[in-house]
């Protein structure tokens, strides 16, 4: 049902002038909220002096031109119609984006981040502006003919005007760049063969007028730009390796993401990126398997690797060569299934379905350098100095330094001999959620802890903040102070996608895990 309503793309707008708007929010504006997602598959670019736009099925991408990077990405939530954009050229003078779709068009006004948009007659093939007045309007070229949309108007009419050929703004074919750009074919294949060995379709290719710049889309290996005197040839970040994320993780001024065969991708894996998205790189594992296991449930970010706990074991991924090793009952594991991680004085704490081990931060041949089984497995592990607190089916536990086995942190209260979807310390006060409830441990005592209005759902994860807690749920996220007794919860349709899979605090954001990507918000914003 989905999918079928993407088809429709910018036919959101059911009738002529609605405005495709996200719901907003009393806590936040547009520009405090970036999404964070695969950016890979480009269906339509466009290009002005200063910015490049991308267009893929869930987001539109505007990158700067020169220095290559990130500027912003308006996704689904921002009131991009999503599907799937089949045309688009943007005005050089003011950066306003055109789109053009199956049954639909759309404008982007960047200095707002607004879109309006109407209905077309059929597919759009062509967009096109009129380079002598190019901030006139845009013409739409369907099965049913030409349109024309005026700037700031709300309907397409039929195009009486249309530019000739020699006069228009418009996205060229790559048989076109073949023949502007005849050494174009020697790195063709740079551009649509992945490091996976996948080759992908170029899909449109952008030349600004008296530019020697080429910005060559593809559908699955993202977008670059050919400079077509020298032939030199960059890649423009590309976002998630998938849209859909499980599980992320943030270590210094680095995130990570991960992506899992649940989610049918053809890309799966690891993203990390920078904080300011800057910078991105992936794990995938072996060209032909891919990484192993079916289910990336947590990640972990030490200094020296980023670490995954799968159905098939932990996965270690060093940040620094990119090697993946795996650890599991060979290994010395308790169990295959590994459902939490925590950084150990040593090592990396291994939380599996049958009991807990300890392996080193290594990339050296080791095995696990403790071992320790339990009936009722793990399900969230946290640390405090050298104590390390579990999260089991019966209730959370506690693991002293030098201790045999774990004991019970909370043998008075019944109440909490359920299972402990996760745990996060924030100085000496620790939070555990079920998947329905809420508690907070401090000075030896424990508190039953307010829940959000409105409701976030079944809790999912939660992370520590400065301020408070970061707890994400089914339907929304939310910010939890205990002392205060305080939270600020964002469970609007527009606020978030749902349901937040994780959640993970930096020093400037928080990260949310969702349907639709990472989400970064600035953490100010909810966290005082």
């Amino acid at each position: 049902m989905r999918r079928a309503t993407l088809v429709l793309l910018l036919a959101a707008v059911a009738a002529p002038g609605a405005r495709a708007q996200p719901a907003t929010s009393r806590f936040w504006r547009p520009e405090e909220r970036t999404l964070v997602t695969d950016l890979s598959g480009v269906t339509a670019v466009a290009a002005t002096q200063m910015v490049v736009y991308a267009a893929t099925r869930d987001a539109l991408a505007v990158y700067d031109r020169y220095a290559l990077t990130l500027r912003e990405v308006v996704g689904t939530i921002d009131g991009y119609p999503g599907g799937r954009v089949t045309a688009m050229v943007a005005d050089p003078n003011d950066d306003t984006a055109w789109l053009g779709g199956v049954g639909g068009w759309a404008a982007y006004q960047p200095m707002n981040r607004r879109f309006d948009g109407g209905q077309l007659p059929g597919s759009a093939d062509q967009a096109i502006l009129d380079a002598s007045d190019p901030s006139r309007g845009a013409y739409f070229h369907t099965q049913a003919g030409w349109y024309f949309v005026p700037r700031l108007g709300i309907a397409a009419e039929p195009a009486r005007d249309v530019p000739p050929p020699g006069r228009r703004i418009a996205a060229l074919s790559s048989q076109e760049l073949l023949s502007r750009a005849p050494a174009f074919e020697a790195v063709r294949l740079r551009i649509q063969r992945d490091p996976q060995l996948r080759t992908w379709r170029i899909t449109s290719v952008a030349m600004p007028p008296a530019s020697t710049d080429a910005f060559v889309a593809t559908d699955g290996n993202g977008l670059y730009k050919v400079d077509v005197t020298s032939y030199d040839t960059q890649r423009f970040p590309s976002g998630l390796l998938a849209a859909e994320t499980g599980a992320v993780a943030a270590g210094g001024d680095e995130v990570c993401a991960g992506v899992d065969a649940r989610f049918r991708s053809i890309r799966r894996g690891v993203s990390c990126f920078s904080t300011d998205l800057s910078r991105f790189s992936y794990y995938e594992g072996n060209p032909v398997t891919g990484l192993p296991g079916t289910i990336i449930r947590r990640l972990l970010v030490t200094r020296a690797a980023v670490w995954a706990a799968t159905d098939q074991g932990v996965l270690r991924l060093d940040r620094g060569s990119g090697t993946v090793r795996q650890f599991d009952t060979r290994n010395g594991l308790p169990s295959f299934d590994v459902r939490a991680l925590a950084p150990a004085p040593d090592g990396v704490w291994i939380g599996t379905a049958r009991g807990l081990a300890v392996v080193p931060d290594s990339d050296a041949e080791v095995r696990a350098t403790a071992s320790l089984m339990l009936d009722a497995g793990v399900l969230a592990l946290a640390t405090r100095d050298d104590t390390l607190w579990l999260g089991t089916p019966v209730g959370p536990y506690l693991l002293p330094p030098g201790a045999d086995a774990p004991v019970s942190a909370a043998p008075d209260h019944p109440e909490l001999a359920v299972p402990i979807v996760a745990l996060a310390f924030k100085g000496d006060t620790l939070l555990a959620a079920t998947d329905s409830r809420l508690a907070w441990w401090a000075a030896g005592e424990w508190h039953e802890a307010a829940l959000p209005a409105p409701s976030i759902g079944q809790f999912t994860a939660a992370a520590a903040d400065a301020a408070g807690f970061w707890v994400a749920g089914t339907l929304g996220l939310g910010f939890y102070q205990p002392a205060r007794a305080a939270w600020r919860a964002l469970a609007a349709a527009g606020d978030v996608p749902q349901p937040v899979n994780d959640v993970a605090a930096s020093r400037d954001y928080v990260w949310a895990a969702t349907p639709l990507g990472v989400v970064r918000r600035e953490r100010r914003v909810l966290a005082p």
